[in-house]
């Protein structure tokens, strides 16, 4: 045990074969989708299946390696233990007989292999080569943890032998977890003249999570149609009168029993200052949450930019303003506490549903009544008719007297 180190059960390798997997499969599923209808899914007949009309079509083996010199030879193990799948569904009729057999792989193959003879690359493939080299590989191995494959192998008859071959497609040097983005990215060079780096992200992050709820729920596959529908709506979010918004970020939510945390906030002040409940205050803050992280992420993405937060936010100004006036004309000249908190009530009850949009194609609500919060959060805007005096005075309350000082 001492000898032993937490490095011993590193499974980063492992994780980056997942993540491999995951990705070939969209980039294969982007492919497919110039060819004709399909569904894709993960870990059902193999590593990756593709179908059309419920019937299996094409099946991937996704081999990841994090050593960039890695080899597939006759005896290499990726090669015999993915035949050893295709061998069991072959025998047990799951993966039909004219399905295509994929194994892709990080590896490079040399010349007179039977991965060469098999390679999607080759000019012309050889099935009879790679048979005689595999039949040899199977009766020479001393390999132990591959003797059932051999012999599976080797008690088929020759034709059958070259039958499964031949459904065999060995695709070779293909870019590791993070190089395969790339070839993502060209199967979307048509999507989005601008922001291709924050389409790409969109798609695979919808990709991911669409991925793990297959394989949560036991689901019957991606389709095609829902593939290009989630294109479609990227697109149409990265147009110049729309902005794409964050599924994680319009799920964020503050329970009530987090509020004390915000109570020294200016915008929490502000709703708490006209006597709105708690709940009120608890949409304020939520709002703030989504508007404030969504707004960031924008700015990050390039997407939004300071000139555009500006015009944004004195649109917002000049209409607060006007409604505010509207609201504080009907106070009269000595207006009561109550009737000064009954007015930024309903100023406030404007903001939560007004809808101001950021861009024209930007409905969500939040957006707008966060934003509002945001300048509120500032002063630069109020509720309550006095705000500035009110929020100065609790202010100087809080603070105490200063030291030294009558």
């Amino acid at each position: 045990m001492t000898d032993q180190s937490v490095h011993t059960y590193n499974a980063s390798a492992s994780m980056l074969g997942y993540l491999y997997q995951v990705r070939v499969a969209l980039l294969w599923a982007l492919q497919q989708a110039k060819v004709g209808e399909f569904s894709v899914s993960l870990e059902t007949l193999d590593d990756v299946t593709l179908e059309a009309n419920g019937i299996p079509i094409s099946v991937l083996q996704t081999k990841h390696s994090i050593v960039k010199k890695a080899n597939l030879t006759d005896t290499s193990a990726d090669l015999w233990k993915t035949l050893r799948v295709w061998l069991v569904g072959n025998a047990s009729g799951e993966v039909p007989i004219d399905t295509s057999l994929f194994l892709i792989t990080t590896a490079s193959i040399t010349d007179g292999t039977a991965a060469q003879a098999l390679c999607a690359h080759a000019p012309e493939r050889d099935i009879k080569i790679a048979g005689n080299r595999l039949r040899q590989a199977a009766a020479n191995s001393s390999n132990d943890a591959l003797k059932d494959v051999f012999a599976a192998f080797l008690a088929l008859s020759q034709s059958d032998q070259e039958k499964l071959l031949n459904r065999v497609v060995v695709v070779p040097d293909e870019g590791n977890a993070s190089e395969i983005l790339t070839k993502i990215e060209q199967e979307l060079h048509w999507m989005t003249l601008h922001h291709q780096k924050t389409a790409l992200e969109l798609l695979e992050g919808w990709w991911f999570k669409r991925v793990v709820h297959e394989l949560v729920n036991d689901g019957c596959g991606i389709s095609r149609t829902e593939l290009e529908a989630q294109i479609s709506d990227i697109q149409d979010s990265l147009k110049p009168d729309a902005l794409p918004i964050d599924d994680a970020i319009e799920k964020l939510m503050v329970a009530l029993d987090q509020l004390p945390e915000f109570s020294s906030r200016n915008f929490y002040r502000q709703v708490e200052l006209v006597g709105a409940g708690k709940n009120r205050i608890l949409n304020a803050i939520n709002s703030y949450q989504r508007a404030f992280a969504q707004r960031s992420q924008w700015t990050r993405d390039e997407l939004l930019f300071d000139t555009d937060i500006s015009k944004y936010e004195c649109t917002l100004k000049t209409e607060w303003l006007l409604k505010r006036d509207q609201i504080c004309d009907e106070l009269g000249d000595s207006p009561a506490d109550e009737a000064m908190a009954k007015a930024g009530r309903e100023v406030l009850k404007w903001a939560e549903d007004v809808v101001l949009p950021i861009r024209p194609n930007v409905a969500t609500h939040w957006v707008c009544r966060g934003s509002l919060h945001m300048l509120a959060d500032e002063l630069k805007i109020g509720w309550h008719p006095n705000f500035e005096d009110r929020l100065s005075e609790i202010l100087a309350v809080e603070s105490g007297p200063v030291a030294g000082t009558a």
